[in-house]
């Protein structure tokens, strides 16, 4: 007899369809006969008899095709609380035992569809139970071990499954009965959605949450249940039944990657074992490519699985029974375990009932949440495997762990999937289930599916001995779809099964329904790929048509509007012909498709065979691209879409490009210089080596035309994808090329042979008679070639082109050649097959050249005779076919439009940079076409390419053109494309363009009907191409694009020589003092995570020059401060300089707050500020500058917004705003006017100045006649004053405590809070104005805030200035705000004054809330914009912070109206407000605190980020002996901050890096010294160290350094001022640009209660990480959380007694002594003032010499001692393979050259100081010299 163990649904079927009807029943019959039931084998109840076997096969058979039915023949065993007609139900109690007349729902369903029922299996009583051990007949052991229990209530379904006595059985599932059996028994447990198998005739457990499951061997019998068992009516006979949707989901992410939640924290109840095996599953789910895993804190839905038993809906367990326990059965028949938790819902009342639902629906909101954006969670199906002993010695307590992570999934109506897992050491099974939302059930078995593939591909299945095979693969038809609510759609192209765009029928649900043809009415096109999948079009002909393969789907009529969306032009959707004659919806392309270079395909009867043509054909299997840049990532494209493994090189600077991260496998070279990396063949070599590179693409460029690299490839046994050596010698040596070419009778420019030196080449010069060129033998790219005009520069060109020939190509030949006047450069695309096959595929005409560099090109050449054109492509093809040329190459023509001749230029063996233009007409993939010939398996070049429209292809550059087009490399910060033309690239924002490569950033490709659409199109594309970071060319394209000479097609290689480029462009000439871009009202709503609004010091002034040229008022603009700049105009313009200064235009002084109209070419120069502190220039049209977060504001110390982040330098170039698609900034609103002379402001040296009282005041932080003498002193304001703040000199406060209680020792201290703009900060006794670029989140008191009409005066003192403060009500400082708002906007009338000032000084509190249950509430005046509210005492209390959130969140949820930013502190959050009064505002808050309940037991969301922390690296330590060196040597906490914490702590240094290594911080708030940096503080008090900060603080701190400062930890977002204890370097946390894969669109990592810790790494692994997350490529641990208060005061409580010892050890005489430390300390500090390094001195005389160039140093041209003049060259600087020479601007001694060779020189970097008794030095503030800390 056969054996069936282990048999699938797929192979009984096919038995039985191979057998006999006699064959059949004896097999069945044979395997009952096998089993036996209980007491024997207690996995049985009953068995059917022969009898029985035979009755129900005769049935079957008796049926029409029955053996078509999905379940023919399949035994099925049946849990015995489901009724099976012919069997008895027991409910595993025989007094219970009743035999039913007819069968359940699902049994039902079951035998429709073919199934045998061969028994009832074991259970525990009455479906009470997870162990299996709860049966008056028996016990049922799990397959593997007797001795360890099946998992119950469904105990015996699972077993006799997993035995493989039958593929499936029935379970039920209320509590996990269908899951945890499967997972002790190695099987599939199929949990449906509650309701969509129908309970009728189940015997009930719980009623409202019973579910039927399903056990089976594999994923596909699971599914194949499901698609019997899911009903498609609602069952009137089960009130909790419920359809399946007619379109059920049947995958999550067709086209995106599955989110997979994984809990957080997991208990296993101390088993060893299962945490390693689901760590495993955990680790595939990561390593699986189509899906992400994320973390999150279960605790809701544990939560919720605790209601099962521990609440009301144990009573329907009593309600289900106690009719039947009413009648008194034997105890014998009764598990005591089950009688006591069915007895125990007897007492449960209604209203219990009602509380117990209300508590599941407030808990499943917190589900909602939990697994918002989540598709999938997993989790191990039970933490044990339990022995039969464990369950007897604790049958509750067994029962309730095995239940931890089921329990929750019908109370959260969701679905779920168990699957195994592997095997534990001890043989027995583990696994993990599946849980999604409801009906998501064939969703979660696909997922199963999936991870079973990668996890346990070649699994065995249950306890057999057989492997899955194909088991586990879903059947796609599955489940059928319901056709009165589908449309019929036929596919025939990317949207077949398996090709790329299958995903978007998927993402609509269809379903396949039939593979057929077309009928024989159609033709098949190749339509030209102008994205990343190739599509064809299907054409409907009337003669020659064929049957093409089509696959028809049936889509749901509710999706299918959102698959038309998803159809891209030029294809629709229309209605097509099958083969059968009947007609469905299908794809069909509109005619411009096939006109645009489609291919007939018809002959290969469909698209997949066409496909699989071509991949047949595959060339390789592995092939290494042996370059960088835009080409690299091209050419990694077409690899890609061939389906061959690219492997990518690269440089030092290039670690992170985009080619690196497209290829499948990257190797580093080693190295920055071309030289030294792409151009080394022993490193391209030998990375094809390591590789298994079968071929190398070398692109253009670099070893592109090397011969001997060639043959080093062919000796080394790998393909060149190019032409021979020999061939590249011939042809790349122009001489020879010539020889050639001649000889194929192609038509040559006269020209010499090879010249050996300058002599030589002067003679052959004269000859030829000039102008002539000048050309090396082996250039190419524009380099190695000049023009020569005369004799008197032959020698000079000859020596340069053989320098840059040997430098660039390695090789110094120099030929020359006569130039033709107003010549075109027209090349011809060949292809060649190396057999004397070849093919013209179309000519471009690359005549726009600038320095022989081709600008833009395009196909067809314009004004080109077709007979001279097909004359070209017939000599280019004769030349390639007669030396049996190779592969891609071009041939190069020079054509005098006058004669209508053409001459031979010269022939570039290799891909062409404007290649896509000639792609984009043709519709060939000419990289594609190269690696073909060069696998010789070529296209057939026989057949001509037609080719169709016109294309443009426009080179954008990181170059200058205001600056002779000099280099311009940097990081970009803006880049953006039009989505809709080609664009081929390797830039995004945040991509490094080095200075040591070509300054390619991109390709714009178009392609149009004609040329006329192909310009507009271009046009277009370039206007709506952004790019910010470095100068391009862009604008040079744009003007170009639109001149009237490039419409007309008047193009020659030399008429960019004489083209007037008029950019509008300011240069900056002279930088000024510290001169920066700004704009109003700068970067507003980021103050709460410590982004200044930066923005003009003086609004005041910036506003009014923006008025007086007409601009709107956010035009960006320059702020000028001290001394301004001299600025070059190469554009006419409109200018307005506002402020007191000496400027002229041209040596002529100008107008002041008063439009000025520039010429181009005009110098206006401003000079030093002969009052006040800044002035404004505005340009008419506004400055084109980046936006960052809103606004085009610099702020330099962070290194963002403006003009590159930083301030303007020698050399900058400004483009002023132009009206174009592109361009944001707004246009001009009116006329130029001169700003009325009422309107202009008085700059003074004693200045008055309006101010509100408060935040803090008198009593409780001032005395009363401290904060009289504050306003009654004059105020000086010190040197050390800047945008930062405003640092005042005069009399110190008299404090009204002694100090800061918690917040520090000096009675200035506070817990950090956020300051309000205008601010008069007391770092301890010094006040300090914070001003627009100062920090928002700080620890010291406030005295006053200056009203915000009146910081435009502090925008105007300057050191030694004189302040009076005089008191203003907040009604007063609001109308002078509102006056002056009104004078700017109607540009008339007196400037407004201080008009009212408060008799008496006003407390500055508003208003109280006495503590109650919730804490105290005190409401600040902070300005006339802030109210700072503060809750509770003076303590750092976790409940306040909490406070605090909850507020937040109700202004943000209830959009208060006038509520602007809510900035929360430690204990406080400051409210900035408009449009509404401040009495209105406090008014909202008080009410807010009766809406806003209070609770200690609270939990918030919380992300745990671990973060790897470097603890005292070099640049951390350094840092600090820099202070030493710099600020103040003898400070207690020198020379290192970690011994000095130790020692104030009395514990070693080692335990100061413990507790860094294992504290949790939580943050409290951000923007602690600017840019999201944290204040947190650890959760464990034992972590709270004592500590104080730098006093005076540091000036530098590098960015991601660590510090500590008393309770308090801050990670430095930038490199910056500091005051804390610094302990290690981490990874930047200020992503500027966003780039990390954890930013979500925004720079800052951390929010508040995030919870940090860091994991201990060396310093190198700190530095390369660091470099990663800089390019944002390292991944941040980030696991999604929930910080729970109510157990962190149970942990606390729990460690009281260790908490308070070490709090009792920080207090008495250890903090006396700290504090005696620290007061000595500053006693000294006061004797003697810090220091500050002023750098190195040089005479009054001396001038520095400015690059204007980024690049590498190459060499000096003078040495120090030296006497130079005005104009003599100095220095060499060379960047993007070109020498820039930097000239001294005045004449005097050379006192030293800055840089040494090699080393990297940025623009605007001092590379020489000249001394000169000539020039006139001018004394600049260095406004960075002393920077301002507040924190």
């Amino acid at each position: 007899m056969v054996s069936t163990s282990g048999w699938t649904v797929p192979q009984w079927r096919q038995y039985h369809a191979a057998a006999t009807p006699a064959e059949s029943l004896a097999t069945l019959v044979a395997l009952v006969a096998r089993e036996q039931v209980a007491p024997s084998d207690p996995a049985w109840i009953s068995l059917a008899s022969p009898e029985e076997l035979a009755h129900q096969f005769r049935v079957l058979c008796a049926r029409p095709a029955a053996a078509l039915l999905p379940l023919y023949g399949v035994p099925v065993a049946v849990k015995d609380n489901i009724d099976a007609r012919g069997f008895a139900t027991t409910a595993a109690c025989p007094s219970f035992a009743y035999t039913p007349t007819e069968d359940s729902a699902v049994v039902a369903r079951l035998r429709a569809a073919g199934a045998i029922i061969v028994g009832k299996t074991n259970m525990d009583q009455f479906a009470t139970g997870l162990v299996g051990t709860r049966s008056p007949y028996g016990r049922t052991p799990c397959a593997f071990s007797a001795e360890h229990v099946s998992g119950g209530s469904s105990a015996g379904s699972g077993v006799v499954v997993a035995r493989g006595t039958v593929p499936l059985a029935l379970g039920t599932d209320t509590a996990g009965s269908g899951r945890v059996p499967a997972m002790l028994n190695n099987v599939i447990g199929l949990k449906p959605s509650l309701g969509v198998f129908s309970c009728a005739g189940v015997v009930p457990a719980c009623k409202s949450l019973d579910c039927v499951s399903v056990f089976s061997l594999t994923v596909g019998d699971a599914q194949a249940a499901m698609s019997v068992l899911a009903h498609a009516e609602t069952d009137p006979r089960d009130p909790y039944a419920r359809v399946m949707p007619r379109a059920p989901l049947r995958e999550f992410a067709p086209n995106r990657k599955l989110v997979v939640a994984v809990p957080t924290a997991l208990e296993f109840y101390g088993e060893a074992h299962n945490p390693r095996l689901f760590h495993a599953a955990v680790e595939t789910l990561q390593g699986m490519t189509d899906a992400e895993v994320v973390y999150r804190d279960i605790a809701p839905l544990l939560e919720l699985a605790k209601c099962l038993y521990d609440g009301p809906w144990v009573a329907e367990r009593w309600t289900a029974t106690r009719a039947f326990l009413a009648t008194n059965p034997p105890a014998a028949d009764l598990d005591p375990t089950v009688l006591g938790i069915v007895k125990s819902g007897e007492p449960i009342t209604a209203t219990a009932a009602f509380e117990g639902e209300y508590k599941r629906r407030t808990i499943l909101r917190r589900v909602e949440a939990l697994l918002a954006n989540v598709d999938v969670l997993v989790v191990p199906t039970a933490p044990l495997n339990p022995t039969m002993a464990a369950v007897a010695a604790e049958p509750v307590a067994v029962n309730s762990r095995q239940g931890t992570y089921t329990n929750f999934c019908n109370l959260a109506d969701m679905a779920a999937v168990a699957v195994p897992s592997g095997f534990r050491p001890d043989g027995l099974p583990f696994g993990i289930t599946f849980v999604g939302a409801k009906f998501t059930d064939y969703a979660l078995l696909d997922v199963a599916q999936k991870f079973l593939a990668a996890h346990l591909p070649e699994r065995l299945l249950g306890a057999t001995q057989q492997r899955v095979g194909s088991g586990d693969v879903l059947d796609r038809t599955l489940p059928e779809p319901d056709m009165d609510a589908c449309i019929e759609l036929a596919v025939v192209g990317a949207h077949l099964s398996g090709l790329p765009l299958n995903w978007q029928l998927r993402q609509c649900q269809a379903v396949l329904r039939r593979a057929t043809t077309t009928s024989a009415c159609y033709r098949l096109y190749a339509l030209p790929q102008n994205g990343p999948v190739a599509k064809p079009g299907l054409r409907r002909v009337t003669e020659d048509g064929a049957e093409i393969a089509v696959e028809v789907y049936a889509m749901p009529r509710v999706h299918f509007g959102d698959f038309l969306a998803m159809v891209p032009e030029p294809l629709a959707i229309g209605s097509c012909e099958l083969a059968d004659g009947t007609w469905v919806k299908g794809f069909v392309c509109e005619e411009s498709g096939y006109a645009s270079g489609a291919t007939d395909i018809t002959s290969f009867g469909g698209w997949r065979a066409y496909q699989q043509h071509k991949r047949a054909a595959k060339p390789f299997e592995c092939v290494l691209v042996a370059n960088r840049g835009e080409i690299a990532v091209r050419m990694i494209k077409t690899l890609k879409k061939m389906g061959i493994r690219s492997v990518a090189v690269y440089s030092d600077p290039d670690k992170h490009a985009q080619h690196v991260h497209d290829a499948d496998v990257a190797i580093a070279l080693g190295g920055i210089t071309a030289a030294d990396t792409y151009l080394d063949p022993s490193k391209i070599l030998a990375a094809a080596a390591e590789t298994g590179a079968q071929a190398i693409l070398p692109g253009y460029g670099f070893l592109s035309e090397n011969a001997d690299f060639a043959d080093m490839c062919a000796t080394h046994g790998v393909v060149f994808v190019g032409p021979s050596g020999d061939a590249m010698r011939a042809l790349g040596l122009k001489h020879s090329a010539r020889a050639l070419a001649e000889a194929a009778g192609v038509p040559l420019v006269p020209g010499s042979g090879l010249v050996p030196d300058a002599a030589s080449a002067a003679t052959a010069a004269a000859s030829l008679g000039y102008p002539v060129m000048v050309k090396s033998t082996a250039g190419g790219g524009g380099i190695g070639l000049q023009r020569v005009d005369s004799a008197a520069d032959i020698e000079r060109v000859f020596a340069t082109v053989l320098h840059q020939g040997q430098a660039y190509f390695g090789d110094s030949g120099v030929f020359i050649e006569c130039f033709v006047t107003d010549a075109r450069h027209v090349e011809v695309q060949i292809v060649a097959d190396g057999r004397g096959g070849a093919l013209a595929v179309g000519e471009r005409d690359c005549s726009l050249q600038r320095r022989n560099q081709k600008v833009i090109e395009e196909t067809p050449a314009p004004r080109l005779p077709e007979v001279t054109r097909a004359a070209m492509c017939a000599a280019a093809t004769s030349l390639a076919a007669s030396m049996r040329y190779k592969g891609a190459g071009t041939v190069e023509f020079i054509y005098d439009a006058a004669r209508d001749a053409f001459y031979f230029l010269e022939v570039n063996a290799r891909l062409q940079v404007e290649h896509p233009v000639t792609e984009m007409c043709t519709g060939v993939d000419l990289v594609e076409w190269m690696l073909m010939i060069a696998a010789d398996t070529p296209p057939d070049l026989s057949v001509p390419v037609i080719a169709r429209g016109a294309s443009m292809e426009a080179r954008i550059y990181a170059e200058n053109p205001v600056k002779g087009f000099s280099p311009s490399p940097g990081q970009l910060t803006e880049v953006k494309f039009p989505a809709w033309a080609r664009v081929d690239t390797w830039v995004s924002a945040g991509t490094v363009v080095s200075s040591e490569y070509d300054p390619t950033l991109a390709k714009v490709i178009v392609h149009g009907r004609d040329r006329a659409e192909a310009l507009a199109k271009l046009c277009r594309a370039l206007d709506e191409t952004v790019i910010f970071g470095c100068t391009t060319n862009l604008d040079y394209l744009r003007l170009i694009a639109r001149s009237e000479m490039f419409a007309d097609a008047r193009v020659a290689t030399s008429v960019l020589d004489s083209y007037d480029y008029t950019p509008p462009a300011v240069e900056v000439v002279a930088p000024g003092a510290y001169t920066t871009v700004q704009d109003y009202p700068g970067r507003t709503g980021y103050w709460h995570v410590g982004v200044p609004p930066s923005g003009p010091m003086d609004d005041y002034a910036f506003r009014m020059a923006n008025r007086a040229v007409g601009n709107a008022r956010g035009a960006p603009g320059i702020e000028i401060t001290l001394a301004g700049p001299t600025l070059r105009f190469h554009a006419d313009a409109v200018v307005a300089l506002a402020g007191d200064a000496t400027a002229t235009l041209n040596g002529t002084q100008i107008d002041l707050w008063a439009p000025v109209h520039v010429a181009r070419g005009d110098t206006l120069a401003v000079g030093k500020l002969t009052s006040g502190c800044r002035a404004y220039l505005a340009v008419r049209g506004g400055l084109e500058v980046g936006e960052y977060l809103g606004s085009r504001s610099t702020f330099a110390l962070g290194n963002l917004g403006g003009h590159n982040g930083r301030v303007l330098k020698v050399g900058d170039v400004l483009f002023v705003g132009q009206p174009r698609a592109g361009c944001t900034l707004p246009a001009p609103e009116t006329v130029p006017r001169a700003v009325p002379r009422l309107l202009v402001p008085t700059f003074t040296r004693e200045w008055t100045v309006a101010v509100t009282c408060g935040p803090h005041g008198s009593p409780d932080f001032f005395t009363r006649e401290s904060v009289v003498a504050f306003f009654a002193a004059t105020w000086k304001v010190h040197y050390n004053s800047n945008r930062f703040g405003v640092r005042l000199v005069g009399p110190k406060p008299v404090w009204a405590r002694a100090d800061g209680g918690e917040a520090g020792l000096h009675p200035s201290n506070a817990h950090d809070y956020v300051y309000s703009l205008g601010a008069i900060n007391f770092t301890g006794d010094e006040p300090v104005i914070l001003t627009c670029d100062g920090p928002s989140l700080g620890g010291f008191v406030c005295q006053a805030v200056v009203a915000q009409a009146e910081m435009w005066k502090i925008g105007q003192v300057k050191p030694g200035d004189a302040i009076t403060f005089v008191p203003v009500s907040f009604d007063a400082a609001r109308t002078l705000k509102e006056a002056q708002d009104a004078a700017v906007a109607s540009f008339d009338g007196p400037l407004p004054a201080i008009s009212s000032i408060l008799p008496e000084l006003q407390d500055p509190v508003l208003k109280t809330l006495k503590a109650g249950e919730a804490p105290s509430v005190v409401y600040r005046q902070a300005g006339d914009r802030y109210v700072l509210v503060e809750y509770g005492a003076n303590l750092m209390d976790l409940n306040v912070a909490y406070r605090v959130n909850q507020l937040v969140e109700k202004v943000q949820s209830d959009q208060t109206v006038g509520i602007v930013e809510m900035s929360r502190g430690v204990r406080s959050v400051l409210v900035e407000f408009a449009g509404v009064t401040q009495a209105e505002v406090v008014a909202t808050l008080v009410a807010y605190e009766c809406e806003i309940p209070f609770a200690r037991d609270w939990t918030v969301p919380s992300r745990v980020i671990r973060l790897p922390m470097a603890f005292e690296d070099k640049k951390t330590l350094d840092a600090v002996t820099r202070y030493a060196e710099t600020i103040r040597a003898d400070a207690p906490w020198l020379p290192n901050n970690v011994d000095f914490v130790a020692q104030i702590n009395g514990v070693d240094r080692t335990e100061i890096r413990d507790m860094l290594y294992a504290a949790r911080f939580l943050v409290l708030g951000l923007g602690d010294v600017f840019l999201g940096a944290p204040v947190a503080v650890p959760l464990d008090p034992r972590h709270r160290y004592l500590g104080t900060k730098y006093n005076p603080s540091r000036t530098y701190t590098p960015n991601g350094t660590v510090g500590i400062g008393g309770m308090y930890m801050c990670i430095y977002t930038m490199e910056s001022p500091g005051g804390y204890q610094l302990v290690g370097r981490t990874i930047p946390i200020w992503d500027k640009l966003a780039l990390g894969s954890h930013t979500n669109g925004q720079p800052w990592l951390l929010t508040p209660f995030d919870q940090v810790e860091f994991y201990p790494v060396s310093e190198a692994e700190i530095d390369v990480m660091y470099e990663e997350a800089q390019a944002g490529r390292f991944v941040v641990d980030v696991v999604e959380s929930v910080f729970d208060h109510g157990k962190y005061l149970q942990w606390t409580d729990a460690n009281a007694e260790s908490i308070k010892e070490f709090q009792d050890n920080q207090g008495g005489e250890k903090l006396e002594d700290f504090t005696r430390l620290i007061q000595v300390s500053n006693a000294e500090l006061e004797r003697a003032p810090a220091r500050m390094d002023d750098g190195e001195k040089f005479s009054e005389n001396a001038e520095r010499v400015y690059s204007e160039y980024s690049g590498r140093f190459w060499k000096p041209l003078v040495a120090v001692g030296d006497v130079v003049v005005a104009g003599q060259a100095l220095v060499v600087v060379e960047a993007m393979k070109t020498e820039m020479v930097v000239s001294a601007q005045t004449g005097g001694k050379v006192v030293k050259i800055v840089h040494v060779n090699g080393d990297m020189v940025d623009s605007g970097d001092v590379v020489a100081i000249i001394e000169s008794s000539e020039c006139e030095i001018t004394a600049l503030a260095k406004e960075t010299s002393h920077l301002l800390v507040v924190c």
